[in-house]
């Protein structure tokens, strides 16, 4: 069907609304459809238009064109004599025929080839690629700078540990008014409505600075020829068991020691072949090569550190040639935790510390007539310390605290006793008045305070070899608090012992319980008691148990030959050094 036409010489327009009305008739009409007198059968161009992409119909002309051909018919001559260029064709009774005749002819290729290609200098692409020659301008020269300047600042931010959702905005704004940072004034004077800060905008800034500094560590990782691989296994606060994995390895040109996080693993179960699957997935997702990790670091514990199924077992089947070191400082907390076993009272004392910690922690009301009761006293106003369920070298100075503020705890008590008669107070109160409690107290502060310092020097920048010399130090420090008991029990004074200040903490404990509460205890309790049952006792045991934690196997202690210190100093000794221990 034909749609009529709109006499232009009726209609008194001007000459630039004529052209509009003319094309506008052009692009509406379609392709004539011819009726076959045999059939009656409806003919239609499109599916010729399908089959050869070059093919159009002019509705102005009435005729159809090579698209090709027309558009390079003033560059090429032989282009020229074709009817699809020039004057159009109509398709006839055989179009199949005409149609593939002029696609194989050799001006159409020509034409399509200067169409396709970069060959003259009139193509399309020719004329796509001078556009965007063209665009790169002072404006998309300003728009990646101001993209720099927010992936930067962004990064900046990272860094300080700032909020950046909520305060990107504010700083590219201060880099503006304040600062009049050039990258974001330019950006601000192109009068764009596009600025880059709505939230899923800064995320994916966020996720392209993660996957960025991703790249760089695992790049350098791959090119080292072998790294330390170390993992802990840990619940947030969702109660979701998460898997840590970090790498040592040698980086900058094998100039100093690279320390990276690697990720978290989201494991289901805990056991040694949930977390070796864990382990290697992770490994074959980042491609590395789980064969370069020729030493691994896991805690303690039977799970991780089992030589029959734990996961440094398992890991040996896959590396043969790996060596497994145990976490030191896990395994010093394992030491102390041990002497639960033998000595319950330590766990009354772990319920008492995280009861103390509870009850100023989470009421403000409770911890501010504790600040009260310091300042009442002209104490420095300090909070109490967490003792950790897992970390047993925190109740140290959790202890430590715990008896510096004695008195002031047990007026905070009596008072929030007094104002709401709450039996969870009284209960606590009773502990923290119990003698045999508190001198458990007083002798894991003493004790404690000398292991914390062998800690602090394990969590350093510690030197493998020279670990067992220090332990040596730490067990002959331990064996000389064991003299200085033994004195205090004779009744020598030691000002620097927690164990000096107990009888003053007991007669703090008598004048503050009734006589029915103190003729219940079970007799009298003497310092010389308890350095005999608790003290002493508590010290060679943890000696123990750090010779036994400590072992070092023949494999690590052969390392000890590079120790400078026990290189001999005559050529005789020098030539055989080294050769028992490798």
């Amino acid at each position: 069907m034909k749609v009529p036409l709109i006499p232009i010489k009726s209609v008194k327009v001007p000459i630039y609304m004529k052209m509009t009305l003319v094309v506008i008739q052009t692009r509406t009409l379609e392709p004539p459809s011819k009726v076959f007198a045999a059939d009656s059968r409806l003919f239609s161009s499109h599916k010729h238009e399908l089959t050869f992409p070059w093919l159009y119909f002019s509705g102005a002309r009435g005729k159809y064109f090579c698209k090709y051909c027309e558009f390079f018919s003033q560059s090429t001559s032989a282009v020229s004599e074709s009817p699809f260029a020039t004057t159009g064709t109509v398709l006839g009774t055989h179009p199949t025929r005409k149609l593939a005749k002029h696609n194989e002819s050799s001006y159409h290729e020509k034409a399509t080839f200067a169409y396709m290609s970069g060959g003259n200098k009139n193509s399309v692409l020719s004329m796509l690629k001078a556009n965007d020659d063209k665009m790169k301008s002072e404006k998309k020269i300003r728009n990646r700078q101001y993209i720099e300047c927010l992936f930067k600042t962004a990064y900046f931010m990272l860094r300080k540990r700032w909020g950046i959702s909520e305060n990107l905005a504010d700083m590219i704004q201060f880099l503006k008014d304040d600062l009049q940072y050039s990258p974001v004034v330019g950006y601000s004077e192109g009068k764009t409505n596009v600025h880059y800060m709505s939230k899923q905008s800064i995320q994916e800034i966020i996720s392209s600075i993660s996957f960025s500094l991703e790249d760089d560590i695992l790049s350098s990782l791959r090119k080292a020829k072998w790294f330390a691989l170390l993992a802990d296994e840990s619940t947030d606060d969702s109660h979701r068991e998460q898997f840590a994995i970090i790498a040592r390895y040698l980086g900058d040109g094998n100039s100093k020691i690279v320390e990276s996080f690697l990720g978290l693993v989201n494991v289901q179960r805990a056991d040694a072949e949930s977390l070796m699957t864990a382990i290697e997935t992770f490994l074959i997702a980042k491609h590395i090569d789980i064969n370069k990790a020729i030493f691994v670091g896991f805690d303690g514990c039977n799970t991780m550190s089992g030589v029959n199924s734990g996961l440094q077992r398992r890991f040996r089947h896959l590396v043969p040639h790996q060596i497994y070191i145990n976490c030191r400082n896990h395994k010093l907390a394992l030491c102390v935790k041990h002497l639960l076993k033998e000595f319950p009272v330590l766990e009354t004392l772990d319920s008492l510390l995280t009861d103390i910690w509870k009850l100023f922690h989470f009421s403000p009301q409770r911890f501010h007539v504790f600040m009260d009761v310091q300042e009442s006293y002209n104490m420095k106003k300090l909070s109490f310390i967490r003792a950790a369920a897992t970390r047993w070298l925190s109740h140290g100075r959790a202890c430590s605290r715990l008896l510096d503020r004695y008195t002031a705890i047990l007026d905070c008590l009596d008072e929030l006793y007094d104002r709401k008669k709450e039996a969870e107070i009284l209960g606590l109160r009773n502990m923290l008045t119990n003698k045999k409690t508190i001198s458990a107290t007083v002798v894991l502060s003493d004790i404690l305070k000398l292991v914390i310092f062998f800690s602090d020097y394990l969590q350093g920048d510690v030197h493998f070899s020279r670990v067992n010399s220090r332990l040596q130090i730490l067990k002959d420090e331990l064996d000389h608090i064991a003299e200085r008991y033994q004195s205090v029990a004779d009744g020598h004074e030691d000002p620097d012992l927690y164990l000096n200040k107990l009888p003053d903490i007991w007669q703090e404990i008598d004048d503050r319980t009734t006589l029915t509460r103190r003729l219940r205890d079970h007799g009298v309790l003497t310092v010389t008691q308890v350095v005999a049952e608790l003290g002493i006792p508590m010290i060679h045991k943890l000696n123990f148990e750090l010779e036994d934690g400590f072992r070092c196997s023949p494999v690590l202690n052969g390392f000890r030959v590079f120790e400078l210190k026990d290189v001999p100093i005559t050529v005789e000794e020098l030539n055989d050094f080294g050769e028992v221990m490798i």
